[in-house]
């Protein structure tokens, strides 16, 4: 719905002359409405030049002696509706005045002209002076170094005009800490006349202010000044005169005129240029005559400086420093000579000797250290390191009613820090609306967000550079108030009753009964709803109209409950005698006949009795008989009077009985539980008795469910599961109302704003690895149970992914060994382990096949029968349980892998080979050796024996829980080529326990045959390879039983590879800068801050410089120049007409340059557009 404003009456924009007072007014609907004047965004009080007045609401702003200074926005605020509206300044006609006088003056933070120059006249050949003393100027709170600059027109620095014409002081008062900047103007010609501006900085701080001066007619006594004449940038008299310089009137410099030579002796700018420093180029240029800039620029950018070496200093300091926030650095320098001065300056500001001195790392991002001997100097940066801002208090979930303030508190480690806010991704920020409104205190962070509603719902986020925390904010409608109940009436009949009540919410409906049945509305009836206020009307009342009548808000527990009562006037003729009787509709035990009371509120049995004399009321209840347990039976006694007596009773005092005419009373006051039952009246007179049962049900809240047990937990989410309360409280549950928490949190979160039938529930968009709570109401139509017992505390977490590359590593014929990698995925929680199991083909039982899990990737299976063909699988757990099963693709049969001997005959071999008589014949042929049988003790592969392998190379056994004893092992080798069968013995000693057993084999070659030296040289080995040597003696009978075999193996070296690496050319990315989005022609409005944008790319990266009017700008303090990634601004503070002009931006670097331009136009507020070319 759209927003209502609160004014009636709205201010509007107005114009008034410079001098009058101009007056602004504003109604409000509300007369105790508080508003708010501002002026640019900036709240506005009474005294200096504002007067604000509120009567009622009746509210007005008076600006007395308007100036041109209040030209502004302006705006109003009541509540939360703003109204803006501006002012605007008509200047009055310029009227001549006295020669100027500025005098500007600096507070002690910011450039503040105390005392603004004025504008003034003077003849021609005067000088101008002030007319008045200028007031006292404002005191600063300490000394600042102030920088001063005069200009005429919008950038002549008048500094380099100094002479006889123009002169300029500067004094400062160190009792009062003043700055005094005078300009003396003698001699005033006619083209003096124009603007003045004086600009003031100090550090980042600035101010400027402007003066016209006018310059009228000669004056009889002035002598006229000689002509002067502008020859390419310089002042030249025409005749014969004294020196010129000072002249003011720069205009000239931009007509075209012909160059005259003049006698005076050549001078070599170059060298001038080359000695000067650059903020001298611009003055030199004018003073000699050069009026290309960019290309003097150019040319000495080409010429190289010879700088002389210093060798004043041994040891100078680094480059940079970077030291830690709040830590102690020491700077340290050699000098050659420990007699010279040295001063030390930081950021251009010399430090002196002083104890109580400190580099303050805590406040400064960047120092600049200079030490300075004489005119040597030598630099260095240091750069302080600023350590993460961690988040030490997270943000808690929180839940409110609509309309309520809502305050989202975090706190951080860093006091001073910055820190974003987001909404679903979004950040938060500021705005005319004061929606969100930021808080800081110290390391607190506060988001206030005033009057919550439906569209605050959602997650809240606060960042900083070292982590983040997140909130859920659920806004609840608010609770239903009763402003105006409805009351019982007495009326009589053919009278109309109207019952009436007025609750909080306008668009609540609800639902009238009487008698705990629904009213419809008929011709005589009549129900109506008119915004907060419900009214039912009966007209012309009848006696059947008499009973309890209700109004029950839709979807809200509670009910309003009244009375109406009937006054017939009846004559009736009644016997002396005449037996008591009970007029009741509702008497009996059937479902319709109950009557049913909401525990808390009130039970009233109005019962009417007839009878004379007046019968004597006798009340009992007794238990229902489908209660288990029994109560005493209670009895409330009425005496034969018919008037009212006190109540006889056994209760607490909640029990009234009281008899009327023809009517007897019972009423209990907030109904409990134990009042359900069957209350009997008995009345009894002289003429005998009558009696009635009343069924009574008591409906109550439910009471609370046990408490919850969580059955799964997922990633994000957790299944919980209750047991329905014990006692439904009278009424049918209608569903379930889930809360969580967290563990170390006091708030609890709503999960389901409907009941939930079920009584399982599935609780999502909780974050992995942070601990909760749930807990559970009850709902049935009475109301909501007190919450159940909150459930064991639990973490959301996944189980991992199921490991990957699950393989056979190695069988046997009684084990095998298997490995994989860690899955891809882990989650929150720690990985416990893995889990192997193994099931046989043809059945579906997985055996585990070790106890517990096992940490490591790769493990090997035992104990297993020889030939059964085994299915495996393996799992991964952490907290959340196993993960799904890596399962190898087919069964595996369990035996070992035999092969059978294989010959590797080279290709080199399979043709003839052809050999001279007398050379070498080596021949090498690979073949795969298996020995068929091992025999330990002349037993083949005996029971001790855990495992058995065998290689090509080597043979390994496993004895297990062996003995000591003396192992003679053989192994009886395959044929080889053409041989016999070798039989191969070994002798061990084997330990007691488990022992692995390793064999080696090696293959022997023979070099030489029946050779008959005692030394000998082997040839053609293979390089890289080792070697072991044996020697056999021979006779006739054979070789010896035992050869010699070498100590130490022989390595053949291999002989150094020497890796060339391709040559590649590198690719040159080098490019010459481009403008890719150029600079856009604007309009602005002086006094507003604007920015001119552009975006350049190059490699390397070019050097940006920023011109106006063809002159750099770079070292102005007016302008801030910005560089990130690319797109270049320049940002012009508070610009004025003099500020309007074309602005260039150049690209350098070194493969060329680019350059662009725009045009910017300077409005003044009365609306004149300024340009300047």
């Amino acid at each position: 719905s759209p927003e209502v404003s609160a004014f009636t009456k709205k201010p509007k924009t107005q114009e008034a002359e410079e001098g009058s007072s101009v007056v602004f007014e504003a109604e409000t609907e509300k007369a105790d409405a508080k508003v708010r004047w501002q002026c640019n965004s900036k709240d506005i009080a009474s005294g200096n030049n504002y007067l604000i007045l509120a009567e009622g609401n009746k509210h007005s702003l008076t600006i007395q002696t308007v100036t041109k200074e209040d030209a502004s926005v302006y705006a109003v605020i009541a509540g939360g509706s703003k109204v803006k509206f501006e002012l605007k300044v008509i200047s009055k006609p310029d009227a001549p005045a006295d020669a100027p006088a500025a005098k500007p003056e600096e507070p002690s933070m910011k450039p503040e002209q105390a005392s603004d120059p004025q504008g003034g006249a003077a003849l021609q050949g005067e000088t101008p002076t002030p007319k008045d003393t200028p007031p006292h100027l404002r005191k600063s709170k300490r000394a600042v170094k102030l920088e001063n600059q005069w200009f005429k027109g919008k950038w002549m620095d008048l500094a380099t005009k100094c002479g006889k014409h123009l002169q300029l002081k500067e004094t400062y008062d160190r009792s009062s800490k003043v700055y005094t900047f005078e300009m003396q103007i003698s001699a005033a010609k006619a083209n003096f006349a124009g603007g003045y501006r004086c600009e003031v900085s100090s550090k980042d701080k600035f101010d400027s202010c402007n003066f016209e001066l006018t310059v009228h007619g000669e004056s009889s006594t002035h002598h006229p000044s000689p002509l002067l004449r502008v020859d390419g940038g310089i002042f030249v008299p025409v005749a014969d005169g004294n020196d010129d310089s000072g002249e003011l009137d720069f205009s000239a410099l931009l007509k075209k005129r012909a160059v005259q030579v003049h006698s005076e002796p050549d001078v070599d700018v170059w060298s001038i240029l080359s000695k000067a420093p650059p903020s001298a180029f611009e003055k030199i240029a004018f003073q000699y005559g050069i009026t290309d800039l960019r290309g003097m620029l150019k040319r000495l950018k080409k010429m190289k400086k010879d700088e002389k070496k210093s060798e004043a200093f041994l040891k100078k300091l680094d480059p940079a420093y970077q030291v830690s926030k709040g830590q102690k650095m020491k700077l340290a320098v050699e000098v050659a000579d420990e007699n010279v001065e040295v001063k030390w300056l930081k950021n251009g500001q010399e430090i002196q000797k002083s104890g109580r001195f400190e580099f303050g790392l805590r406040k400064i991002q960047i120092i600049c250290i200079r030490v300075s001997i004489l005119s040597l100097k030598c630099f260095s940066y240091l750069f302080p390191v600023s350590p993460p801002v961690m988040i030490v208090k997270n943000l808690d979930d929180q839940m409110v009613m609509k309309g309520e303030r809502v305050e989202l508190e975090c706190e951080v480690s860093e006091e001073g820090a910055n820190v974003k806010w987001e909404k679903d991704g979004v950040e938060l920020t500021r705005d005319e609306s004061f929606k969100y409104r930021f808080k800081k205190d110290g390391c607190k962070h506060v988001l206030i967000i005033n009057e919550a509603t439906k569209e605050d719902c959602g997650h809240y986020k606060v960042k900083t550079n070292g982590g983040e925390s997140v909130a859920e904010l659920l806004v609840q409608e608010k609770e239903l108030e009763v402003y105006q109940s409805i009351a019982d009436l007495t009326v009589k009949a053919k009278d109309q009753a109207v019952f009436k009540c007025e609750v909080s919410d306008e668009n609540v409906r609800g639902t009238w009964y009487k008698n705990g049945v629904e009213v419809k509305p008929d011709p005589r009836i009549n129900i109506s709803h008119i915004g907060r206020i419900h009214k039912l009307t009966i007209d012309e009342v009848k006696p059947e109209d008499e009973g309890d009548y209700t109004f029950v808000p839709d979807g809200y527990a509670f009910n309003l409950s009244a009375k109406l009562n009937f006054i017939e006037v009846k004559i009736d003729f009644v016997p002396r005698q005449d037996p008591p009787k009970i007029h009741l509709d509702c008497v009996g035990r059937t479902a319709e006949s109950t009557i049913v009371v909401v525990a808390g509120n009130k039970l009233r049995l109005d019962v009417p009795i007839t009878g004379d004399p007046a019968p004597t009321v006798i009340w009992t209840k007794r238990e229902k008989v489908n209660r288990q347990c029994h109560q005493p039976k209670m009895q409330w006694v009425r005496s034969d009077q018919m008037s009212l007596t006190n109540v006889i009773s056994e209760g607490d005092g909640r029990v009234r009985v009281e008899t009327t005419t023809g009517h007897c009373i019972f009423t209990i006051e907030g109904a409990e539980r134990q009042d359900e039952g069957i209350y009997s009246v008995v009345v009894r007179n002289p003429a005998g008795e009558d009696t009635a049962d009343i069924n009574v049900k008591v409906v109550d809240v439910p009471d609370p469910p046990q408490a919850p047990k969580i059955l799964s937990v997922g990633e994000d989410s957790c299944v919980v599961q209750w047991e329905p309360p014990q006692f439904d409280g009278g009424q049918p549950i209608t569903g379930y109302v889930v809360e969580r928490k967290k563990l170390k949190s006091y708030r609890w979160m709503r999960l389901n704003f409907e009941p939930f039938p079920e009584t399982t529930y599935e609780a999502k968009r909780m974050i992995e690895g942070v601990p909760y709570e749930m807990r559970v109401y009850a709902v049935n139509s009475i109301g909501m149970s007190r919450h159940s017992p909150a459930s064991q505390p639990f973490v959301p977490v996944a189980p991992t992914s199921e490991p990957i590359g699950l393989c056979v590593e190695d069988i046997s014929d009684s084990s095998i060994s298997l490995k994989w990698r860690a899955p891809e995925r882990i989650g929150a929680a720690e990985l416990q382990g893995y889990g192997i199991e193994y099931r046989r083909e043809g059945t579906d039982e997985w055996i585990p096949a070790s106890q517990g899990l096992t940490e490591r990737t790769s493990a090997t299976i035992r104990d297993l029968n020889t030939g059964d063909k085994l299915q495996f699988r393996v799992r991964a757990f952490n907290m959340a349980g196993p993960s799904a099963p890596a399962t190898l693709a087919q069964p595996v049969t369990i035996r070992e892998i035999m092969q059978r001997p294989k010959i590797w005959l080279p290709r080199a071999l399979r043709q003839t080979i052809i050999k001279k008589v007398g050379d070498v014949v080596n021949i090498v042929i690979p073949f795969q050796v298996l020995w068929t049988s091992v025999l330990i003790n002349g037993l083949s592969n005996p029971t001790s024996i855990g495992s058995l392998k065998s290689h090509s190379d080597h043979l390994l056994i496993y004895f297990k829980n062996a003995p000591s004893v003396l192992l003679n092992i053989i192994m009886p080798f395959l044929a080889q080529i053409g041989k016999k069968i070798e039989l191969f013995s070994r002798k061990f000693f084997l330990q007691s326990g488990n022992t692995l057993l390793v064999i080696l084999v090696k293959e022997w070659y023979t070099v030489h045959d029946h050779y008959r030296r005692t030394h000998c040289v082997v040839s053609d080995l293979i390089m890289g390879n080792e070697y072991i040597f044996r020697v056999f003696s021979t006779n006739l009978v054979g070789l010896s039983p035992e050869p010699c075999t070498t100590k130490d193996s022989v390595y053949i070296q291999k002989t150094g590879i020497l890796y060339k690496a391709p040559n590649y050319k590198e690719h040159d990315f080098s490019e010459p800068p481009k403008f890719t989005h150029p600079l856009v022609n604007r309009s602005v409005i002086a006094g507003y801050s604007t920015t001119l944008s552009c975006a350049v790319r190059g490699i390397p990266k070019p050097k940006v410089t920023w011109y106006k009017n063809k002159m750099d700008i770079s070292n102005e303090a007016k302008y801030r120049m910005l560089s990130k990634q690319g797109v270049l601004t320049l940002e012009i503070r508070k610009p004025c007409p003099f500020d309007g002009g074309v602005y260039t931006c150049k690209a350098v670097n070194d493969c060329g340059e680019d350059v662009v331009e725009c045009k910017l136009e300077v409005r003044s507020p009365e609306g004149l557009l300024v340009s300047c070319l």
